[in-house]
């Protein structure tokens, strides 16, 4: 869909299938066009720029943000925060080592886990691809005033605290 011809592109699937239109199209199909431009471009800004996936970095972000000052969780605590399988946690721990973004150390409470510790390599590369993602976020809102911004904010935490099967 292209987004100079949306109206236009909208009322011909409302005339072709009317059964299935329903008129939320009118604010999903812009809001999913949106996000996955937005998604698309990080992906691709972190890739080319840090060799690193989203998954990577949000595993980075929850080592430097909740792992205290040294860094240090055990893979149950991310899994936990970050909601990924615990099969999706072992091969991204995996790939952060090799890439010595992070290290496992003997967790002297459980010998048969390892914690998984940010190292400063990481914690640097986290930091600047993170403030990168939030630059390029703030350029994809600027279009809008701090009003409208605010507003954008209410309606979706109103639309999120609604419907509690989204969180």
């Amino acid at each position: 869909m292209n987004i100079y011809t949306l109206e236009e592109d909208i009322q011909k699937i409302k005339d072709r299938s009317p059964d299935e239109f329903n008129e939320v199209a009118h604010l999903t199909i812009p809001f999913y066009m949106f996000h996955q431009k937005m998604t698309n471009e990080i992906y691709q800004l972190e890739e080319e720029k840090y060799q690193i996936t989203n998954t990577e970095l949000d595993v980075l972000s929850c080592l430097r943000i909740t792992g205290k000052e040294d860094c240090i969780l055990s893979p149950t605590k991310i899994h936990e925060r970050l909601l990924f399988t615990s099969g999706a946690i072992t091969k991204v721990l995996k790939k952060l080592e090799e890439k010595k973004y992070i290290v496992r150390l003997s967790n002297k409470y459980d010998k048969r886990s390892k914690l998984v510790q940010l190292t400063p390599l990481g914690s640097e590369i986290s930091k600047k691809a993170l403030m990168d993602v939030l630059a390029y976020e703030e350029k994809c809102f600027s279009a809008l005033s701090d009003e409208e911004k605010k507003t954008f904010k209410a309606l979706f935490v109103k639309m999120l605290k609604s419907n509690t099967s989204f969180i």
